[in-house]
């Protein structure tokens, strides 16, 4: 069998994480998304594996050059949608084929359970059926498709990992996946509907906590580096090489550490943290279910809390993230629309904050620049400066 990876979309209800890079290479639990893929469909049996690239392509293919695993790239030149992504890949396509998001989870079992014959989607109950395409079942057969709905949960939704024929393929003359499963139907071309088993899907930014919990519990314990005889370590922490731990630090996994990272000493790390690589903590921090990318450095006696920081930010001393539930506008091409959402703060790359700032459910956009003691809520746009 073959498998597609889509990983050639913008990703911009992810703003600002997504504006300098594919959704597909947010780093979650300290490694790009589309590594979890790809290690998926190694273990299900997958080999001939295809990557569909588009924005910001150079980035993905720089990437996938660094796995083990060779897998072949094909560019989608515009980004008109998922089955025209898709369709870029069909003169490489030969046999029943996966199709799969390259920003989504799924394990090796529901891909597993796909087979191999025919045509088929992993279904899924979820909640908030308004973010996917919602499907009605008779007897494991699709009988219809509704594209995000205003409908309350619970419902059957599509997880985004689909099983089609090379005939299917070859046929796509649509944008999206969407529409092409709703000429499948109207055509009578049988969809069958397979229970999923574990899925995740990151729609905003902030739902990349819930990803980097889930995938956090998949860690072993490996530590490396220099750890102080005075920290404590509790439950699966990751250690990378290089890393130093200070004295009175206290980590509670699950909690995975990059390399060259210096935490400490007396900083308070954990549950569900992942902090990456060339990260700097000060004395006195507490972090707590968050997200920490590369190149980060976090001043003294500061409350991180189901927070998402991106890469290169400097934040002196006496930082406090906020957690608030409520509506935040986002949206592209200068259209905004109001999202749910429940976190601290989500800051882009390369933001920098002076001492004694407060963040209450704030999405500090890229290159911003805060001074100090300023409160922050909403969004903020990208290289703003707050005086």
């Amino acid at each position: 069998m073959q498998a597609v990876i889509l990983a050639g979309g913008e990703g911009w209800r992810l703003r600002p994480l997504t504006k300098n890079r594919p959704k597909a290479l947010i780093p979650v639990g300290n490694k790009p998304l589309i590594d979890y893929c790809i290690e998926a469909l190694l273990k299900a049996g997958i080999r001939d594996i295809i990557v569909v690239a588009g924005y910001r392509r150079e980035q993905v293919i720089r990437h996938l050059n660094t796995l083990d695993h060779e897998v072949r790239v094909v560019f989608q030149e515009k980004q008109l949608g998922s089955a025209h992504a898709l369709a870029s890949a069909a003169p490489l396509i030969h046999e029943t084929t996966l199709v799969l998001s390259g920003d989504n989870y799924v394990d090796a079992a529901s891909i597993e359970e796909m087979g191999t014959e025919g045509n088929a989607i992993m279904v899924s109950a979820s909640l908030s059926p308004s973010h996917y395409g919602v499907v009605r079942v008779q007897d494991n057969i699709i009988t219809d498709f509704f594209e995000k709905p205003d409908e309350k949960g619970p419902c059957l939704v599509s997880s985004g990992l689909y099983l089609f024929t090379p005939e299917v393929i070859r046929s796509i003359r649509e944008a999206d996946l969407s529409d092409l499963l709703i000429r499948m139907i109207a055509d009578g071309i049988p969809i069958r509907a397979v229970r999923g088993g574990e899925w995740y899907d990151a729609i905003h930014a902030w739902d990349l906590l819930g990803q980097n919990r889930h995938l956090l519990q998949m860690n072993g314990s490996q530590t490396s580096g220099t750890i102080s005889r005075f920290a404590t370590i509790n439950g699966r922490v990751s250690i990378g090489s290089g890393s130093t731990i200070g004295p009175g630090c206290c980590i509670t996994g699950p909690v995975r550490i990059g390399e060259g990272t210096t935490i400490g000493p007396n900083v308070v790390i954990g549950p569900d943290v992942s902090i990456g690589n060339r990260v700097s903590i000060e004395p006195f921090t507490v972090l707590e279910n968050s997200l920490i990318m590369d190149d980060v450095r976090i001043g003294s006696h500061s409350r991180v809390v189901d927070s998402v920081i991106g890469e290169r930010c400097t934040i002196l001393d006496h930082l406090s993230t906020i957690t608030t539930s409520g509506l935040f506008p986002l949206g592209e091409n200068n259209t905004k629309m109001l999202h749910q959402g429940t976190f601290g703060a989500i800051i882009g790359e390369g933001v920098s904050l002076e001492s004694s700032v407060v963040l209450k459910g704030c999405i500090l956009g890229n290159n911003c620049r805060v001074q100090s003691g300023r409160r922050l809520e909403g969004v903020i746009p990208d290289s703003s400066q707050v005086i």
